[in-house]
This record gives structure tokens, C-alpha cells and sequence, in this order.
């Protein structure tokens, strides 16, 4: 499996970057580029810990998961407390819609990965960016409604 993973990441790595891209990058550097702002710095220094160890890497991604969901319900939570009348139920569909996206995707994703350990790696991390992508968003938002 820790072989499956690192074959995984140099392909990638040639595919977008070319054959120029054979200078070593950790599989952390390799994350942190394609990820959005917000994702912890504690992630990325447990998968550097944790090098091509599938189960200490999927333990890494099941916290930054919980980070960016408590992250992203605060952000939530603050801003609906901003929010009265049509503004307020126009965020409530919003995030429905929002959760209806982010389940359907993962599905499909699921899908399309398939079910190999490397495959449920690239799904966790397409969902961790997507948690840390919309908490960015809201805190946008927020910090927009506190400037006014």
C-alpha cells in the first residue's frame, strides 16, 4: 500500500508538472500546494510525521476533518446569529444546498476513485479542501457583515 501511495503521488506529480518534477516534494509540500488557504499547519506537519504510513496518514486526515468541521459550524453558527428574516433563510437553503453539494460529491467521487487505498486518500482530501474551501467562505461573509 505505501508503495500504491507513492506511485500515486510521483504520476501526479509528472502528469501536472512534467518531467521537471522529479525533484523530491513530501507528499506534504505536494498537498499543501493544491490545498486552499485555512488548512492547519498541524496537517501538514502530521503527514510529514507520518511519511508514506497509510494508516498515520489517514489518522492526519480524519483530524484535519474535524478541525475544518468544527471550523466551518462555528463560522455557521456566528453568521446565522447575524442574520434575521429572508437573509437569514436565504443562508439556512444555502448551506442546505451547500451540504447537498458536498454529499453528492463525495459520492460521486467515491465512485469514480474507486476503493483502493490510495483512491479513499484522494477522496478524504478532495473533502477536507471542499469543508476548508466553504468555512473560508463563510468567515468571509462574516467578517463582511462586522465591517458594516
Amino acid at each position: 500500500m505505501k508503495t500504491a501511495t507513492r506511485m500515486f503521488l510521483l504520476s501526479f506529480a509528472l502528469l501536472v508538472y512534467g518531467p521537471g518534477a522529479m525533484a523530491y516534494e513530501s507528499t506534504a509540500q505536494v498537498i499543501k500546494r493544491q490545498a486552499p488557504t485555512g488548512i492547519s499547519n498541524m496537517f501538514y506537519e502530521c503527514v510529514e510525521k507520518a511519511e508514506s504510513d497509510d494508516i498515520a496518514l489517514a489518522s492526519c486526515q480524519s483530524a484535519e476533518k474535524k478541525r475544518q468541521d468544527a471550523r466551518l459550524n462555528a463560522a455557521y453558527k456566528s453568521l446565522l446569529s447575524t442574520q434575521r428574516g429572508t437573509a437569514k433563510e436565504k443562508l439556512i437553503r444555502a448551506e442546505r444546498a451547500w451540504l447537498e453539494f458536498h454529499n453528492t460529491s463525495k459520492t460521486l467521487e467515491s465512485s469514480l476513485y474507486g476503493s483502493e487505498t490510495v483512491s479513499s486518500f484522494q477522496v478524504m482530501q478532495q473533502e477536507l479542501f471542499r469543508l476548508c474551501g466553504r468555512a473560508n467562505v463563510l468567515e468571509e461573509y462574516l467578517s463582511i457583515v462586522n465591517d458594516r
